[in-house]
């Protein structure tokens, strides 16, 4: 006993929903402010082994948020997972559940890679942008036009690449054009896309705007989104799982998603976005497949303030940025209504989500100042940097069906991420 110390529109989100109403990152003025607030101490190098209670957790309730997973994966909620567990650099509990592929004989193992959608957002598009940023190659003032020329049609000129990584480009939540086969004339489409509001008013988080972000990269840097990741951040990390299109080789331990009525079949190794495997599988918004352990290394180097096992991916001054407020203008006691307008609508760092009292994909037992993401396969990451604790959990549950609000809902609870972090949270011995 422990003791208390397409056939996917994504446009549909929005039915129902009620609209709500210092340009260099890196400012001096504002660099003071948001490193004070990021508390950031590079502590613990690299991650290792622990014991739950030699970090101030307690056995009894890691094990007890283990067995509510495994209790999902019996009740058929989704086919299978892996949960991952650090605090202070060490790992207290990594853990496989379930089956690859829905009734198949095939255990998940530590090592299998998930579909992991939108968390591409952090692991590859808003972290390179910030390097491009760091090595001078890219402004946050730039005009997103003068890397993609059609992107100034419909009254963009001035949309900026701080604009889109913080979710105020103005642009929609998403289009799909499945039916026309030209990449390029479909990539034309979605920049020549008119705004939806005036940029910089409010936080819409929007898909396009980060595909069309992760052109803007690809213009800037020379090479693809997923060939600069791997140079630049995962590499350097040995993040060796992580890749955009998994090969044949990695495809053997990934596990399946959902049924894709366009490819007529299960896809196991496949971005389950239709328009983004259309338009060859690495984009920004959505793309990546990795793992468990990798993505901790990602987190503890971000709560290591960019850096780990001994090189330096970004900055602290980068690091701090992304995961800080940069949408002051936006209020969560006006936008944090449900799980959908959380995701949606409530203020955001550089590409990750922010916590909230009411409906965040994190729960509501993480401190202020705690940052994650969420991807609609059903995979979630969290970080409650003043706990200094990292939460993973990646399913193979897919993309709901239908992508609404209702089936948003329906996800979320069956993936049970809020049940997951509030656990992680309540086995802190010191919370």
């Amino acid at each position: 006993m422990c003791n208390e110390h397409g056939p996917f529109n994504r446009r549909r989100l929005l039915q129902g929903l009620g609209r709500t109403a210092a340009v260099a990152a890196f400012a001096p003025a504002v660099l003071s402010t948001r490193l004070a607030e990021a508390h950031v101490q590079v502590t613990h190098e690299e991650l290792a082994p622990g014991r739950p209670e030699a970090v101030g957790l307690c056995s009894e309730r890691i094990e007890d948020v283990f067995a509510r997973i495994q209790r999902r994966v019996n009740d058929g909620l989704f086919p299978g997972a892996v949960a991952l567990i650090a605090r202070r650099g060490r790992i207290v509990g990594h853990r496989a559940f379930g089956t690859r592929v829905r009734g198949a004989d095939e255990p998940v193992t530590l090592d299998t890679l998930f579909d992991v959608l939108s968390i591409t957002k952090v692991l590859a598009t808003a972290t390179s942008a910030m390097i491009l940023v760091q090595d001078g190659v890219l402004r946050m003032n730039d005009r997103v036009a003068d890397f993609i020329p059609e992107f100034a049609a419909n009254g963009k000129e001035a949309v900026t690449v701080r604009d889109m990584l913080r979710y105020t480009s103005g642009l929609p939540l998403d289009c799909h054009f499945l039916d026309d086969p030209d990449g390029e004339r479909v990539w034309r489409r979605m920049a020549e896309s008119p705004l939806e509001y005036v940029p910089g008013t409010q936080v819409l988080y929007s898909d396009l705007t980060y595909r069309l972000l992760g052109r803007v990269i690809e213009a800037a840097a020379g090479v693809d989104l997923d060939t600069f990741a791997k140079e630049r951040i995962w590499g350097p990390l040995g993040m060796s799982d992580t890749t955009f299109n998994p090969s044949a080789e990695l495809i053997a331990r990934t596990a399946a998603t959902g049924y894709s009525e366009a490819r007529g079949r299960v896809l196991r190794g496949e971005v389950q976005d239709d328009q983004d495997h259309a338009l060859g599988g690495i984009v920004g918004c959505d793309g990546v497949f990795s793992t468990a352990r990798d993505i901790a290394v990602f987190c503890q180097m971000i709560l290591n303030g960019g850096r780990y096992g001994g090189v330096r991916v970004l900055s602290r001054q980068a690091a701090a940025a992304m995961v800080n407020n940069q949408t002051p203008e936006v209020r969560a006691e006006e936008t944090d209504l449900s799980p959908i307008t959380n995701l949606l609508m409530t203020p955001k760092g550089y590409g990750w989500e922010l916590a909230t009292r009411r409906f965040s994909h994190g729960g509501s037992r993480l401190t202020t100042g705690s940052y994650g993401k969420a991807g609609g396969t059903g995979c979630f990451l969290w970080i409650d940097r003043r706990r200094e604790l990292i939460g993973v959990l990646l399913t193979n549950h897919g993309l709901p069906t239908p992508l609404d609000e209702i089936g948003w809902n329906r996800m979320l609870d069956a993936v049970g991420n809020v049940e997951f972090f509030d656990g992680i949270v309540n086995a802190a011995l010191d919370a």
